[in-house]
């Protein structure tokens, strides 16, 4: 008798862990998101174009090289500095911490060298608490085909970073020193879909 309720028991536990693993992955509701820097990112509409907030610019020119003493020669070199910043960067929050299996990026612009990474932890500390997320790292996205990204673990925090984009429009040259600031933007994207077990 206790041999076959022991076999009972076996039976439940190993139907009940193959429906688990059966679980069907569906879209994470919008309202199971949030994203405190660019809400549009989350907020369940194709139409809304979020875009990453930029903290840099570029400076472009010739500076004077060499040199340094008597007989000294100088030459000038073309070179480009960054101020402050090229990567832009949002954080999405899950309301609890959740299987994602994948989320699909719906992009606005080109989005230059895209890199996700996710962590369960609540206060989550710069880059030591991040996984990388390895599909598709770094790579560019062109045009605006949504773009499916393979996340396979528990996530509490998505982070997305991208270069910016260089506002040529909006260059000014410097009559004085010849060099042309270049003002960056950020890419934009229409939305963030995530899709799990719920």
């Amino acid at each position: 008798m206790r041999l076959l309720s022991s076999l009972f028991i076996l039976l439940i536990g190993v139907a009940g862990c193959a429906m688990l693993q059966d679980t069907p992955i569906v879209e994470i509701p919008a309202s199971r998101l949030s994203c405190e820097t660019n809400p549009g990112l989350v907020d369940g509409e194709l139409e809304t174009i979020s875009t990453f907030q930029v903290k840099g610019s570029i400076r472009k020119g010739y500076v004077h090289v060499g040199g340094g003493g008597a007989g000294g020669n100088l030459h000038r070199q073309y070179r480009t500095e960054i101020e402050g910043t090229n990567r832009t960067e949002a954080v999405i929050k899950l309301d609890a911490p959740m299987y994602v299996a994948y989320v699909e990026v719906y992009p606005a612009s080109r989005i230059p060298a895209l890199a996700l990474v996710t962590t369960t932890d609540e206060e989550p500390r710069l880059d030591v608490s991040f996984e990388a997320v390895y599909d598709k790292q770094h790579e560019s996205i062109e045009g605006t085909t949504p773009v499916k990204i393979q996340i396979g673990r528990k996530v509490l925090y998505l982070r997305l970073s991208a270069d910016a984009l260089e506002d040529q429009l909006h260059s000014v040259r410097n009559k004085k020193t010849h060099q042309i600031n270049v003002p960056l933007k950020g890419a934009s994207i229409r939305e963030v879909k995530f899709y799990g077990k719920q």
